[in-house]
């Protein structure tokens, strides 16, 4: 099944959705560019677009059976890109904005799986989705924004093959999604990363009772807590938090211990450091931490009402 239609453009706690969709099952959902497709030549700049169309996701989709207090788990099945995007600068705007001096696009064609940013430099493609949440358990978010709900965390790991966990704060979940990126680098310091449209394939499940306070990426290797905030340090400070309460309780150890490790075996990353708030990721290797806290007595719990329906 594919969703295309509607946007978007704020997280809330009273979210309508546009379809929905049940529990295991694969959808395909279209998503927009981070500029709406207002930007498809060079001569389009970031400082010209319509400020009130930009970052939209597309959705929201209901998860049946999804109630708060649960988690969804979002399982990135495959990102197909189009042909081109765009990475474009702005005065102001960047780790970097205060020596900008005037705003400039690039587009950038995407042949073979590389993306040519010029004729001797291609790099391969790796898309992942920038800004993907559910509603929140509070005020509304512009989908500018990442926080506890998800939005536009501008994780490069949300990407084919991971997985992302999500709070549920509202029946259903209400997730929506979008602002592909062909590749970014963590930090996306330019403040874009190869800007595109793109198609996700995508698996949502229910873990009841699982209660997350914010977004978790899963990879092949490691657990991320993602923290986001106003400023970078509160951002590595709310992830270290994170990581490291995953840690104490999915060991079973004292926190003083987990804090220990995590300095030893986890790795601070930042995300990004361009949005309104910025986000940091704790990194904790599969070897320290095998699942979640939790997970092993919420499978128990979906194996026993198998059984009951069967």
């Amino acid at each position: 099944m594919s969703y295309k239609q509607g946007q978007i453009f704020s997280f809330g706690p009273n979210l309508t959705p546009i379809a929905a969709m049940d529990a295991g099952e694969t959808i395909d959902v279209v998503c927009q560019d981070s500029c709406g497709e207002q930007i498809r030549t060079e001569a389009d700049l970031l400082s010209k677009v319509d400020l009130d169309h930009v970052n939209g996701a597309t959705g929201p989709i209901e998860v049946r059976g999804a109630q708060p207090g649960d988690t969804l788990r979002v399982r990135i099945l495959d990102i197909r890109v189009e042909k081109e995007g765009y990475v474009g600068i702005e005065p102001k705007l960047g780790v970097l904005g205060d020596r900008v001096t005037e705003a400039r696009t690039r587009m950038v064609p995407i042949r073979n799986g590389t993306a040519v940013f010029s004729k001797d430099v291609r790099i391969p493609i790796r898309p992942h989705v920038g800004t993907i949440g559910v509603a929140t358990g509070g005020p509304n978010l512009s989908t500018f924004y990442p926080h506890d709900h998800g939005g536009n965390l501008d994780t490069k790991e949300i990407a084919k093959g991971n997985a992302v966990y999500l709070p549920v704060s509202q029946p259903g979940a209400m997730l929506a999604l979008g602002d592909i990126h062909a590749i970014m680098a963590d930090g996306e310091v330019c403040v874009t990363g190869v800007e595109i449209l793109g198609t996700v394939r995508l698996r949502a499940d229910i873990l009841p009772g699982l209660a997350m306070k914010r977004p978790v990426v899963e990879t092949r290797e490691s657990w991320m807590a993602l923290g986001s905030a106003e400023t970078l340090d509160e951002a590595a400070r709310i992830a270290t938090a994170d990581g490291v309460d995953l840690l104490a309780r999915g060991r079973g150890m004292a926190w003083e211990e987990a804090y220990m490790l995590a300095s030893l075996v986890c790795d601070l990353r930042i995300s990004q450091d361009v949005d309104p708030y910025r986000t940091c990721k704790l990194v904790i290797p599969k070897a320290y931490l095998s699942r979640l806290p939790g997970m092993a007595a919420n499978a128990r719990r979906r194996s026993r009402t198998a059984r009951r329906r069967t």
